[in-house]
């Protein structure tokens, strides 16, 4: 959808200003749970870190106008469902935890699966910048740095850390928030390389080049809707 009127403007502040206040919020909580555990530590660093820049780079990009943003409320439900998950296993932490054979195995394979992002998220949000967005928005088509070798390396590490939450924090709610995160994730994901395909002619180059990780899920243009 082409922007270019004010109704598409208060959508991307009102969408941006409830997760950025929510993010404020989950910085807070995370600070006063760090030193609860050695795993609340390793945890939250990486909550606080990615929320405060999560907060800046979209502050940001409100001040650019994209060429086209989904505006469907299917879209913005999906879009804040993605973005909420990561934070509100915050709230799954403090959960009863369910027993499973090996469990300290477990646990210890998410302590090592939950430090494996860091450096990439990070890669990511520095070459991304100000085309961060909580909707899908079309600013332009960013293929370098990190996203020479992956689409959406964000979006797998988001995943990522959702199945070290599992593990470090094995109880049915953190399980129930997220496989929901990585089912929105996915989504999302769709739906913003629809958006990305439909505006940007060069992106299907892109699309056909680059796997969404690695050499992964490389393959044919999905139909596109123009």
């Amino acid at each position: 959808m082409v922007v270019g009127d004010s109704k598409h403007q208060r959508f991307r502040f009102i969408v941006s200003g409830m997760v950025t206040v929510f993010l404020i919020v989950i910085v807070v909580r995370t600070i006063m749970m760090l030193f609860i555990s050695s795993d609340h530590l390793l945890w939250g660093i990486p909550v606080i870190a990615i929320s405060l820049l999560d907060i800046y780079f979209l502050t940001r990009s409100l001040v650019r106008e994209p060429k086209s943003i989904d505006t469907r409320l299917s879209t913005g439900i999906i879009s804040l469902g993605a973005t909420f998950g990561f934070s509100l296993v915050a709230v799954s932490i403090a959960d009863p935890q369910l027993e499973f054979p090996h469990m300290q195995a477990l646990q210890q394979m998410g302590r090592f699966l939950s430090i494996l992002p860091y450096p990439f998220v990070l890669w990511a949000l520095l070459c991304l910048k100000d085309c961060l967005t909580i909707v899908p928005e079309a600013h332009t088509v960013v293929a370098h740095g990190i996203y020479k070798y992956s689409r959406h390396p964000l979006y797998v590490c988001y995943i990522v850390w959702a199945i070290a939450n599992i593990m470090i924090f094995p109880s049915l709610s953190m399980m129930i928030g997220s496989i929901g995160q990585i089912i929105f994730l996915i989504v999302r994901l769709r739906r913003e390389e629809q958006l990305l395909l439909n505006t940007f002619p060069k992106y299907g180059d892109y699309y056909q080049r680059t796997g969404l990780c690695g050499n992964m899920y490389r393959g044919t243009i999905p139909s596109v809707n123009r």
